[in-house]
């Protein structure tokens, strides 16, 4: 299901925006409530001592000449001697009680409607200013629904804003997708990193899936180009002894014909399974896992033990007890690819005994042929590369297998003539 990234972001913010612009309501309410009753408590005060400094003069008048403050509908006035006789009234059905002595604010709650209320006493006596809550609240109320009013007034203006600022924000992105639609199929050329910080990583992830897909491109292109050079000799000389044993009445020159069809078909055979083994080889991801090197031994030995017979060669490999090898984890099916392949080698090219010894730090695969002459020895590990005069059949791909391998879990291969005769291969942990 597609969504959009910029919807989703403007969603995201809204719900970040809408709780603080709720808390931010809160707190103006908060601040708002101690304001107002501050400025109305002040009121009632200054309310309080003037209507105080009158108290000497009430008794004296019929008609006392009160303060004027406000709307006298939301407030109340009462005014008492020292005696406690009520001198003054004006509170529409107020009932105020009478506090000598007591100077301070007091809740009073008549009628179902709440009061707040002043006294102020003193030696003439005492005075009390009361003033409706609901005022108050009306103010708040106000305050608050004036905020609410130009919080909508000002969302559409807010909405437009954001979508055209995430749209600029989001530009990079396009301009990437421009990129990527523009490019040629097989333009391996990285992305630029000429973007905000944020898309770094998309980048550098892009342009490794693009190294690699570039990789396997040049993998199979060398496959491709590797399989047709090497298979165009062997299948010309075999269609040369095809025709020859159909055109030849001669029955022995027809069976060495066919003989050396079927070699011609065992070596394009060989040739085809050492360049897939080479394929998989390059493009394979490592499946780590703990060795078990005596099962693996004993694959190696089912591997190979026919070849070896078939050569006439003695086969020493490590008793299954052996524990003393340069790895405890990799990937065990491109481990017995590459140490079949050395002994495939080694038993193919060398002779008499062939062993593979191995301790806590290298691997040893021996021979005892011939060896290879000093200046081919870095040779003979390039691609399809075989000996001149060279007589068993092969594909020349063998060591490159082995290598591929090799660096796959750190090790380093190297030959050796042997002192005594032979070749000798070393898988070594690679330094550093």
């Amino acid at each position: 299901m597609s969504y959009s990234l910029r919807g989703t972001l403007i969603r995201s913010l809204l719900k970040v925006v809408t709780p603080l612009w709720l808390v931010a309501c809160a707190l103006l309410a908060f601040h708002a409530w101690h304001e107002v009753n501050e400025l109305y408590e002040e009121q009632q005060t200054l309310f309080a001592r003037q209507l105080y400094g009158t108290l000497p003069t009430l008794g004296a008048r019929n008609e006392p000449q009160l303060p004027q403050v406000g709307d006298s509908d939301h407030q109340a006035v009462a005014a008492w001697n020292r005696g406690g006789q009520l001198l003054l009234v004006d509170s529409d059905g107020l009932e105020l009680d009478a506090r000598p002595g007591y100077t301070g604010f007091a809740s009073l709650r008549q009628h179902d409607e709440d009061w707040r209320v002043y006294y102020l006493s003193g030696e003439a006596g005492s005075v009390a200013v009361a003033q409706e809550m609901s005022e108050r609240w009306e103010m708040i109320g106000g305050l608050l629904l004036t905020q609410g009013l130009l919080w909508l007034l000002l969302l559409p203006f807010a909405l437009l804003a954001l979508w055209w600022a995430v749209g600029r924000g989001l530009a990079p992105l396009a301009h990437i997708r421009e990129q990527l639609q523009q490019r040629a199929p097989d333009d391996a050329t990285p992305l630029p990193r000429e973007v905000p910080s944020e898309l770094h990583t998309l980048i550098d992830a892009m342009n490794d899936l693009i190294e690699r897909v570039a990789q396997t491109l040049q993998r199979e292109r060398r496959f491709t180009a590797d399989a047709a050079h090497e298979l165009r000799s062997p299948l010309a000389a075999m269609r040369v002894q095809a025709e020859v044993a159909q055109l030849v009445q001669d029955p022995a020159l027809r069976e060495r014909a066919l003989q050396q069809l079927m070699s011609g078909v065992d070596r394009s055979s060989h040739l085809l399974a050492q360049l897939l083994a080479l394929s998989r080889v390059e493009a394979a991801e490592q499946q780590h896992e703990a060795l078990d090197w005596p099962l693996l031994l004993q694959e190696l030995g089912e591997a190979v033990s026919g070849l070896a017979a078939s050569h006439h060669v003695t086969l020493q490999l490590p008793p299954a007890g052996h524990t003393q090898w340069p790895l405890q984890h990799g990937d065990r099916t491109l481990l017995l690819l590459m140490l079949r392949n050395l002994l495939d080698n080694a038993i193919r090219y060398g002779g008499g005994t062939v062993s593979l010894e191995a301790d806590a730090t290298r691997i040893c695969v021996s021979d005892e042929g011939e060896g290879v002459a000093e200046a081919l020895l870095d040779k003979v590990r390039e691609r399809f590369y075989r000996p001149p005069g060279q007589q068993q059949t092969g594909s020349g791909l063998g060591l490159s297998i082995v290598e591929r391998i090799a660096a796959l879990h750190g090790l380093q291969l190297s030959l050796h003539n042997r002192e005594g005769g032979g070749l000798q291969a070393v898988l070594s942990r690679s330094q550093g």
